[in-house]
């Protein structure tokens, strides 16, 4: 992952799981800028249903035309 104040190419320091939503990374540049990321689980039902509802989105669309 790139630095958001620089751009440089930064290293994972420290990574401390949660259980409320996944894993927070500390990360530090090669300019030594360093930032917290939060990298969230979605559960695969979660996303099966957000699919199943676009293609049934799509299809009412396409049958209105």
């Amino acid at each position: 992952m790139k630095c958001p104040v620089c751009g440089a190419w930064s290293l994972v320091k420290t990574t401390r799981e949660s259980p409320t939503f996944g894993h927070t990374r500390r990360r530090e540049c090669g300019n030594e800028h360093r930032f917290t990321t939060k990298e969230i689980f979605i559960p695969q039902e979660e996303i099966d249903k957000e699919r199943r509802s676009r293609l049934e989105n799509m299809r009412e669309r396409l049958e209105s035309i």
